[in-house]
């Protein structure tokens, strides 16, 4: 909706995964070049792990979108599987009818097809992303494709990709850990990268005018966000639309503030008092310490009232004595004042 206003061609700030506008920083370019060695090794076995929005997904479209050479894909990116449900899915990615859905079965024909596949020298290359869902059975399953064996080496090729307990899971099982070549993890981009990063994004769309996003905005995604993409994404995309809806070409960081709660849905803690209510108490602690202080000021000529009757009454009885019985009042004081002394005159 703001494309034109700002002199853009493209959404620079989509969410989505597009691998033409990824901006490879160094842990990136690792991490895919980490791919294409499991790719093309003949005991390829790559974890790659990193936080949601990171760029694991839109990493391994760019890895298949330059794939060149003679080789089979099998690309599984949804892995709420059952059981036998993953062989099943092999299966098919690899354009085969499943002829019996027993797991046996499927596994015997899985086994045919990698030996023909490897008697053709055509390697075969399993990726799994979100594999952080897949099940304990479903990662020993892997682990046994992993380890079948055709004349150069291993028959299947393995690139699986997941949030940060996909690295457990996989150490969790000794047998595929040991299975694994490299283990990677993508952690958010720094203050750097993120300025350079929405940079990129920008040139891609086509923006070439003044730099929009200053050093302190750029400093205040990156806090929010955690250099993760995603995060700055939605970020860069809020602000950038609050500039357009009202008709200006800068971007304003105090849009930051009033956007972070419908962005990233923040709260303030529950337990962290709101200004009003911290006004509201303010004024019932000096309401309370008032209302003590008149209460103790009371309580005080209270006593004094009950020890002038007192000596009243002693110098009646010494004046007439055993015409009246000393006078007996009850004044009530509260507990948290103390009574003045005896000698007290």
């Amino acid at each position: 909706m703001y494309l034109e206003f700002f002199g853009l061609h493209r959404h620079p700030f989509r969410i989505t995964p597009e691998d033409d506008f990824i901006y490879m920083s160094q842990q990136h370019s690792r991490a895919y070049v980490y791919m294409s060695s499991a790719i093309w090794s003949s005991e390829g076995f790559v974890v790659i792990s990193g936080e949601i929005g990171s760029g694991k997904t839109t990493l391994l479209k760019k890895t298949v979108r330059n794939l060149e050479g003679n080789l089979k894909l099998l690309n599984i990116s949804y892995t709420n599987l059952e059981s036998k449900d993953l062989f099943g899915l092999i299966l098919r990615k690899a354009g085969m009818k499943v002829e019996d859905d027993g797991k046996v079965a499927m596994l015997f024909q899985i086994s045919d097809y990698l030996e023909q596949m490897a008697k053709a020298g055509t390697p075969v290359v399993l990726t799994i992303d979100e594999a952080q869902n897949l099940t304990r059975e479903n990662l020993e399953d892997i682990r046994m494709l992993a380890g079948m064996e055709s004349m150069g080496g291993p028959a299947m090729r393995v690139i699986l990709l997941g949030q940060p307990e996909l690295k457990q899971a996989v150490l969790d099982i000794p047998q595929l850990a040991q299975r694994v070549k490299l283990f990677f993890h993508l952690e958010g981009l720094t203050l750097k990268e993120t300025a350079e990063y929405i940079d990129y994004r920008l040139l891609v769309s086509g923006h070439g005018g003044n730099k929009l996003f200053d050093g302190d905005t750029v400093r205040e995604i990156h806090k929010l966000s955690k250099g993760i993409p995603r995060l700055i994404n939605k970020l860069c995309d809020g602000m950038m639309m609050c500039a357009y809806s009202e008709d200006r070409p800068f971007i304003d960081p105090h849009d930051l503030k009033s956007i972070r709660k419908d962005l990233l849905g923040e709260e303030l803690p529950e337990n962290t008092p709101q200004p009003a209510t911290l006004k509201k108490r303010e004024h019932s602690d000096a309401e309370s310490a008032g209302h003590s202080a008149d209460l103790a000021a009371v309580s005080s000529a209270l006593v004094r009232m009950a020890e002038a009757l007192e000596r009243i009454d002693n110098r009646l009885a010494t004046i007439f004595p055993g015409e009246q019985e000393p006078r007996k009042e009850s004044v009530s004081v509260p507990d948290n004042v103390k009574p003045l002394s005896p000698n007290r005159k």
